[in-house]
């Protein structure tokens, strides 16, 4: 029997469900459904639009920065390095002074001061760095899982 029903397609015979009413609002439906999704599209183009603005303006403040980071590390260096510069020349000055006024004595004395104090230093440096290594090692080993 619904066979007959299917087979007749003809205005007069159309499904129970499908009145020229239905038809009309399921269209109207669809054309707001496309019209909603073109303004969801337009919105999405949109917020993607201000987020490609939004990285190109982060990665130039990132440039910057990191160029006023540079330059501070720059100005750093210099500064160590006249600091260093001027210590020298200060104790190569008193040293030049007291072997000029014959105290070679103290001028001595301040020579094995400088070594004393250099070799601390470097002492001390190559044991700092020996400690970070193992401590780096250490974490490494840490990390990965045992077999």
């Amino acid at each position: 029997m619904q066979e007959k029903t299917l087979q007749n397609n003809s205005n007069n015979a159309i499904s129970e469900g499908l009145t020229p009413d239905v038809v009309k609002t399921l269209l109207e439906n669809q054309a707001k459904e496309l019209e909603l999704k073109a303004i969801e599209l337009a919105l999405q183009k949109q917020q993607d639009d201000h987020g490609f603005e939004f990285g190109k303006a982060a990665l130039l403040a990132k440039i910057e920065d990191r160029k006023l980071q540079r330059n501070h590390q720059l100005s750093v260096k210099k500064s160590t390095y006249i600091l260093v510069t001027i210590l020298a020349l200060m104790v190569s000055s008193i040293v030049f002074y007291a072997l000029y006024s014959n105290n070679s004595p103290i001028a001595m004395e301040i020579i094995k001061a400088i070594v004393y104090i250099t070799g601390g230093s470097l002492g001390g440096y190559g044991i700092a760095k020996a400690g970070s290594k193992s401590k780096d090692s250490d974490s490494n080993n840490s990390d990965q899982p045992d077999s």
